[in-house]
């Protein structure tokens, strides 16, 4: 959600959702995105099986890959498909955590 607001507000972006990644490559095929953000754990087609169908139909589009998987050989072969970028969920998650925690802390709100 948070992603999205971004997305459509700070860079003034149409998005489009999908629950799974056949519903993912139907709707790229019916929208024509200019960016594609994708998960690898999903259902009915999971993110590198999405990669490759894209990757035949647009090998150019932006794919920025968002993932809780940093294992190397997942990385290495969406790299090898194309990806344009990889984010680790976890780590955005700690960094956003952590600094929730100092501001707080900082402020007098927060007691451990």
């Amino acid at each position: 959600m948070l992603l999205k607001r971004m997305l459509e507000k700070k860079f003034r972006m149409e998005v489009f959702e999908a629950e799974d990644g056949l519903q993912g490559l139907e709707t790229y095929r019916r929208t024509n995105p200019k960016m594609i953000f994708l998960d690898v754990a999903m259902p009915n087609m999971n993110g590198i099986e999405f990669l490759e169908a894209i990757r035949q139909e647009d090998p150019n589009i932006p794919v920025i890959v968002l993932t809780c998987y940093c294992e190397k050989e997942t990385v290495d072969k969406m790299l090898r498909l194309g990806i344009t970028d990889y984010i680790v969920k976890a780590e955005y998650i700690t960094r956003l955590s952590e600094r929730i925690e100092s501001i707080l802390e900082s402020n007098g709100l927060l007691v451990i």
